[in-house]
């Protein structure tokens, strides 16, 4: 039994449009209705652990684990999804007026990243906080007194009357006790502006597991480029085929430039897939391709330093909405005619020269919008 076939954690149903193309229907999901707290729990455990000799030349610690059932808000972080949707160029007040719901009683506590800020790094960020007395920024005020520091005057002063100012941390703090208010120009500071801000996960940015993929600073691809017919679905009894190459397939892996480049199933291995037609008919670029399952061929996946991770390898599958998660065929019911779809997450790091390292998309299943036979199927650039 393969690790997509074991029993799921309980599954939601995606918001999705449904548009209608003369006998053709696509449910498209609705990504103006679709945040990171709405997609559904990851279905399979799984962890990363790096050395802290491999942590300390990234500058931070990508090392976490997940169960099955945990939602996936608290299991990736900003930087390893960054590029896909910028969301480090938000501010607090950005995400509050983007989010679905509000919350006027969030503390610094909510906000996961100041644990870890320094006052120094926290002036950094925000450079007008060296011009303000400190008895008007009471976090600060009580770091400094804990420290047995004089408070009075600025900060600036502060850090000058001492040069162990700047080293003191607000996690010495118990910062529940603080309004996100209580330090000034806080929510209006862009997150990537602090110290560490990669290794936040998402829910520990106040509101953003609300904000819908559509109000993203990079929005969603809607994927809707590409679209085929789902013909027909077919089940563990397929093998792969030395007359079905590259040229039958559209599922394979992920490059280095986040491009899908397909992988045919392995000749005589178990090769579950859908079969696609063409709103063209038989002469369309899609007709007779296949999509096979994730649930039975791992490719080869991620690159630099993390690629390592899973022993390189991901489940095929098409980057259908951008580099943020790859859709993966989970499964298909013949007695149903349905083809089942997951989104498989990937954990990512930038250096400071330049440099990008990437997992395989490993991360998942979370579950997808299902396709029924003879309904319309989004597949995306490429």
């Amino acid at each position: 039994m393969s690790l997509l076939e074991l029993p799921r954690a309980a599954v939601a149903e995606i918001p999705t449009v449904t548009y209608t193309s003369g006998k053709y229907q696509l449910k498209s999901p609705d990504w103006s209705k679709i945040s990171w707290s709405s997609l559904n729990p990851v279905q399979e455990p799984g962890y990363i652990n790096i050395t802290p000799d491999i942590a300390s030349k990234l500058g931070y610690n990508l090392s976490r684990s997940w169960s099955a059932g945990q939602n996936i808000d608290s299991v990736i972080m900003l930087g390893d999804v960054d590029e896909a949707f910028a969301q480090s160029q938000f501010t607090l007040q950005i995400i509050a007026s983007r989010s679905v719901n509000q919350n006027n009683q969030l503390t610094l506590e909510d906000f996961g990243l100041m644990k870890w800020q320094t006052i120094g790094s926290l002036v950094k960020a925000i450079p007008s906080l060296r011009n303000i007395n400190v008895r008007r920024m009471k976090p600060i005020q009580d770091l400094l007194q804990k420290a047995g520091i004089y408070t009075g005057g600025t900060l600036s002063q502060a850090l000058n009357y001492n040069s162990k100012v700047s080293k003191l941390s607000l996690g010495q703090l118990d910062l529940s006790k603080y309004a996100l208010t209580s330090i000034p120009k806080l929510t209006e500071t862009r997150i990537s502006k602090f110290q560490n801000w990669q290794q936040s996960f998402i829910n520990q940015v106040p509101l953003l597991n609300q904000v819908p993929f559509d109000k993203m600073p990079q929005p969603i691809n809607s994927g809707l480029d590409v679209v085929g017919i789902a013909s027909v679905v077919l089940g563990k009894s397929e093998r792969g085929d030395s007359r079905a190459r590259e040229n039958y397939f559209v599922s394979g892996k992920v490059t280095r430039s986040d491009k899908t480049v397909v992988v045919a199933c392995g000749v005589g291995q178990e090769c579950p897939y859908l079969e696609l037609g063409d709103v063209a008919g038989q002469q369309g670029n899609l007709y007779g391709k296949r999509w096979a399952s994730g649930s039975s061929q791992q490719v080869d996946g991620g690159f630099g330093i993390l690629q390592r991770v899973n022993g390189g390898k991901e489940p095929t599958g098409r980057l259908v909405y951008g580099s943020g998660f790859k859709v993966v065929l989970t499964g298909v019911n013949e007695s149903t005619g349905t083809a089942n779809f997951g989104l498989f997450f990937r954990i990512c790091m930038n250096f400071f020269l330049g440099g990008k390292s990437c997992t395989p998309y490993f991360i998942g299943p979370v579950p997808w919008v299902p396709v029924q036979e003879n309904d319309l199927v989004i597949l995306g650039r490429g």
